[in-house]
C-alpha cells in the first residue's frame, strides 16, 4: 500500500468500523473556520445590533405577495363600497347671529334685552334651529309629508329588519309602493320631523358669529331647497317670538295704564273737594285768571314736551336707521310703489345680464332705469325724512316756547296767596297723574309702533347652493383610507407569516439554531437570472437555461451560481485542519433538496483546479449521476459491488478533463447490504490511491439508512439543505443519525436560496458589478 493510502488510512483510523453504533455525541466535532461556536461573543453582538431594520425589510420582501393580497383585497373592497354606495349631497348655508339689537324704545327691561353672554345665546339659537317645532314648519312648507314627492322623505311602516339593514349608512329609505297607507298622517309628520332633524347638522364657527346648517340628502337640489327653507323658517321664527315679546309689553302698559287711571281720577277729585271746601273761586278774578292761564300753559307745555319726545324718537329711529331698514310707518304708496317696481327691474337685471351679457341694449336701457328708480327712492325717502325732522323741529322750538310761558306765569302764581298755593299744588298733582297717564298711553302705542320697525338680528351670510359633488362617499378619502388599511394589514400578514415560518432560510440560521458551520449559500436559479443575479451578457443566462444548474460550474462558469460553488469548494477544503477530506460523502434531509447538483459542481470545482476528481453515485434507488455526466457505461457500482466486474471497468472519464465517474447501475434489491460491504470499503480505499477526492452521491437521511451506511467510510460529509424548505427540527434529526454512526459533518450547504428575500443580495450585486466590468474591460484583466 503506498504512503499516500497509509496516510488515509491513519487519518480514518481513530473512527470506529462501519456500521458500528456508539452514543450521540461522544466524538467531538471537528474544528473549523465555519464553526459559529468560534466567532468571538463580541462579533456576533455587533452583528446583532446593526440588522433588524433590514431584516424588517427582507420578511416584508418574502411576503410581498402575501402582503399585496391584502392590499389588492382592500382596494377592492374600497372600489365596491364606492361603486355601489349611494351618494349622499350635503348642501350647507351660513347666517351670522348678531348680538341682540338696541330699542328703539326704553323698555329693554320689559321686551327682554339680549343676554350678556353670547355663546350661551348662540347655544340657545342652535336649540331653536333644531327643535321641533321649527322642522314642524319646514315640512308643512315643503310638504315633506307628502306621498306624491320624489324621492319620498318617509321611511315606510311596514320595511322589514332586512331592508333596514341593508338601508344601514343611507339616510333615506325609499318607500315602497303601497305603503304609504299604512302611516296616519300624525305618523307622516312625525316621521318626517325625525328624518329631517336627523339630516340636519348645525356648527358655530369658531371666534366668529357665524353658524353653519347643512343638509344631507340623495337628490342635491332637494337638499339645497331644504337648508334655504330651515333659514327662511328660523328667521320668520325669531321675528315673530321678538313680535310676541312687544305683544307681552303692551299688555303690561295696558295694565299700568288702568291703574294710573283710577290715580288721576282720584287727585281730580281730590282736588274739585279742597276747592269747595276752601271757596278757592272767591280768590279773586286776578288770581282765577293768573291760575287758569298757568294751568293752560302748563298743560300745553306738556303735550309739547310729549309731542317734542314723541318725533325726536321717531327722527332718531330714522338717522340711525339703513336704507334697507327704513320705517314701515313712513313708507309712503309712492314709495312702496318705487320699492315694488326697483325690486322687479333689479331681478330682470340680473337674469338678463346672466343671460346677454351687460353689453346688450337691453341690459344697458335696464340698467338706467334702475338708477333711476334708485335715485326717486332716495329722493323720496330724503323727503320723508326731512319732513319728520322738521316736525322734530318744529316740536321742540313749540316745547321752549311753552317752557319759557310756564315760567313766566309761574312767577305770577307765586305771588298768590297762601290759600291759592295748596290749590296749586294739588292741581298739579292731578295733571301730573294725568300726563303720567297721557306719557304711558302714547308709549303704548310707540311699543306697537316698534314691533314693526325693529329689525331682525340674523343675517343670512351665504344662501345653499345646490351641490356639484357627492359628500358621501368621498372617493379620494375612502381610497387613500383602503391603501393605508391595506398596507399596514398586509405588513403584518407578511409579519405573521414570518412569524409562523419556522423553515431555515439562510447559513445564519442554519448556525445559529441547528448548532452545524456553513460551507456556503447557492443561490436559486430564478434570483441568480433576475436583476439581483444579473445574469445577462447572452452565453451565460442561456448555458443555465439550457443546461440547468448541475453543471453551472462548467457550462456557466462565470455566473453567480457558479461563484457559489466555488466558494463551497474554498470553505470544503479549509473545513478541518490539516489535510483536507478526500472521501466525501453528500446527502440531504429529505429529496429534491439539490444534493446530486451539489455534488456535480463541487467536483467540478475541484476539478478545474486541476484534481483528479471521481464522483460515485451511492443512490442506486434513483441514481442520476449518469444523466447529468452522460455516460454510456453498461456496468455500474451494483454490478461492481456484486462481484460481476472490477472497479476499474465500472470507472469512466467524463468530458471534463480530471473528472471520472461511476453511476449507479442495475438497481439492487439490497442496496444497504451492499453499500455496507466490504468490497465498498475495499473499492474507497482504492480509489483513494488514485483520486486527489471521491464524492459518494447518496440518498436522502430521512428516506432510506444508505446514507447512515456509507458515512463511516467517509472522511466528512455534506449536508445539503434546501433554503426555506427545512425547519430546524430537520437537521437537528439529521445531525443526530450522523453523530450516531460517528460520521465527520464537514458543514452545511444552503441551497436554492432567494437572493431578494436575503442580506447577501446586495453582496452579489456588488460581485456581479465588478465581474462584468472585468469581462468588459480586457485591460482589467491583464492588470
Amino acid at each position: 500500500m503506498s504512503e499516500e493510502n497509509n496516510g488515509n488510512q491513519n487519518r480514518r483510523g481513530d473512527r470506529p468500523p462501519a456500521g458500528a453504533l456508539v452514543p450521540a455525541g461522544t466524538i467531538p466535532m471537528p474544528p473549523g473556520p465555519f464553526d459559529p461556536y468560534a466567532y468571538p461573543p463580541e462579533y456576533m453582538m455587533a452583528a446583532e445590533e446593526g440588522k433588524h431594520l433590514r431584516e424588517y425589510w427582507l420578511i416584508l420582501v418574502r411576503r410581498k405577495w402575501a402582503a399585496l393580497a391584502v392590499l389588492a383585497a382592500a382596494l377592492a373592497v374600497a372600489v365596491a363600497y364606492v361603486w355601489y354606495k349611494t351618494p349622499l349631497y350635503l348642501a350647507a348655508t351660513q347666517i351670522e347671529l348678531e348680538s341682540q339689537a338696541e330699542n328703539i324704545l326704553p323698555y329693554d327691561q320689559i321686551l327682554g334685552g339680549g343676554g350678556s353672554n353670547y355663546d350661551e345665546y348662540v347655544e340657545t339659537q342652535i336649540k331653536h334651529i333644531t327643535s321641533r317645532t321649527l322642522a314642524a314648519r319646514v315640512v308643512e312648507t315643503l310638504g315633506l309629508d307628502r306621498d306624491d314627492l320624489p324621492d319620498p322623505f318617509i321611511e315606510p311602516k311596514s320595511t322589514g329588519m332586512l331592508t333596514r339593514w341593508l338601508s344601514m349608512g343611507s339616510h333615506y329609505a325609499p318607500a315602497a309602493p303601497g305603503a304609504a297607507g299604512a302611516w296616519s298622517p300624525e305618523e307622516k309628520k312625525q316621521a318626517a320631523i325625525d328624518k329631517l332633524l336627523r339630516n340636519l347638522t348645525v356648527t358655530p364657527e369658531r371666534n366668529t358669529r357665524v353658524v353653519e346648517l347643512s343638509y344631507l340628502s340623495r337628490d342635491p337640489e332637494r337638499a339645497a331647497r331644504i337648508v334655504n327653507t330651515i333659514c327662511a323658517e328660523y328667521i320668520q321664527y325669531n321675528f315673530q317670538a321678538k313680535f310676541d315679546a312687544t305683544t307681552r309689553a303692551t299688555d303690561f302698559l295696558q295694565k299700568q295704564l288702568v291703574d294710573l287711571k283710577v290715580k288721576v281720577e282720584k287727585s281730580d277729585n281730590e282736588l274739585i273737594d279742597y276747592a269747595r271746601k276752601h271757596s278757592i273761586v272767591s280768590l279773586g278774578e286776578k288770581q282765577d285768571v293768573i291760575t287758569q292761564a298757568l294751568g293752560d300753559i302748563n298743560a300745553k307745555l306738556t303735550e309739547a314736551r310729549a309731542l317734542r319726545m314723541a318725533k325726536e324718537s321717531v327722527y332718531r329711529t330714522i338717522a340711525q336707521t339703513t336704507p334697507d331698514d327704513f320705517p314701515q310707518a313712513l313708507r309712503t304708496p309712492l314709495i312702496e310703489k318705487i320699492e315694488a317696481a326697483l325690486l322687479n327691474d333689479e331681478q330682470e337685471l340680473a337674469r338678463l345680464s346672466a343671460q346677454l351679457g351687460p353689453a346688450m341694449p337691453q341690459v344697458r336701457q335696464l340698467e338706467s332705469r334702475v338708477r333711476r328708480a334708485r335715485e326717486q327712492l332716495r329722493h323720496e325717502r330724503g323727503l320723508a325724512i326731512a319732513n319728520a325732522r322738521a316736525e322734530y323741529e318744529t316740536a321742540l322750538d313749540t316745547e321752549n316756547r311753552l317752557a319759557r310761558a310756564f315760567d313766566g306765569q309761574k312767577k305770577l302764581a307765586d305771588q298768590m296767596s297762601e290759600a291759592g298755593i295748596h290749590y296749586n299744588i294739588l292741581k298739579r298733582e292731578a295733571e301730573t297723574n294725568k300726563e303720567l297717564y297721557d306719557g304711558l298711553l302714547q308709549r303704548m302705542k310707540e311699543a306697537g309702533v316698534a314691533a314693526g320697525l325693529k329689525s331682525s338680528n340674523i343675517r343670512i351670510v351665504d344662501r345653499a347652493e345646490t351641490p356639484k359633488l357627492p359628500h358621501a362617499p368621498n372617493i379620494p378619502r375612502t381610497l387613500a383610507l383602503a391603501l393605508l388599511l391595506g398596507g399596514m394589514g398586509g405588513v403584518g400578514l407578511a409579519f405573521f407569516l414570518d412569524y409562523l415560518d419556522n423553515s431555515l432560510k439562510t447559513p445564519e440560521e442554519i448556525e445559529e439554531r441547528v448548532g452545524l458551520p456553513s460551507l456556503g449559500l447557492i443561490p436559486s436559479l430564478q434570483s441568480a437570472r433576475g436583476g439581483y443575479g444579473r445574469l445577462r451578457k447572452g452565453r451565460r443566462s442561456e448555458a443555465l437555461a439550457a443546461q440547468g444548474v448541475e453543471l453551472a460550474a462548467l457550462t456557466a462558469g462565470s455566473s453567480l451560481i457558479a461563484e457559489a460553488y466555488r466558494g463551497v469548494r474554498t470553505a470544503l477544503l479549509l473545513s478541518t485542519p490539516g489535510t483536507p477530506p478526500k472521501i466525501i460523502m453528500v446527502t440531504s434531509s429529505k429529496a429534491g433538496e439539490g444534493k446530486t447538483t451539489t455534488t456535480c459542481n463541487i467536483a467540478l470545482s475541484l476539478a478545474q483546479t486541476g484534481k483528479k476528481v471521481l464522483v460515485v453515485d451511492c443512490d442506486m434507488r434513483r441514481p442520476r449521476i449518469h444523466k447529468i455526466f452522460n455516460t454510456q457505461g453498461s456496468s455500474g457500482l451494483s454490478e461492481y459491488l456484486t462481484g460481476q466486474v472490477d472497479l476499474v471497468d465500472v470507472v469512466e472519464e467524463s468530458q471534463v478533463p480530471g473528472l471520472f465517474v461511476v453511476h449507479a447501475g442495475t438497481t439492487p434489491p439490497n442496496p444497504g447490504e451492499l453499500l455496507g460491504s466490504q468490497r465498498m470499503q475495499d473499492a474507497l480505499e482504492g480509489a483513494a490511491d488514485t483520486f486527489d477526492f471521491i464524492f459518494l452521491d447518496t440518498p436522502p437521511l430521512m428516506s432510506v439508512t444508505d446514507p447512515l451506511i456509507v458515512a463511516p467510510l467517509s472522511d466528512g460529509v455534506i449536508l445539503v439543505s434546501k433554503g426555506g424548505e427545512n425547519p430546524p427540527e430537520i437537521l437537528r434529526r439529521a445531525r443526530k443519525n450522523l453523530e450516531m454512526v460517528h460520521a465527520r459533518i464537514l458543514g452545511v450547504v444552503c441551497n436554492s436560496v432567494d437572493l431578494r428575500a436575503t442580506a447577501y443580495s446586495h453582496y452579489y450585486h456588488q460581485y456581479y458589478d465588478y465581474h462584468s466590468y472585468v469581462n468588459d474591460n480586457p485591460s482589467a484583466k491583464a492588470s
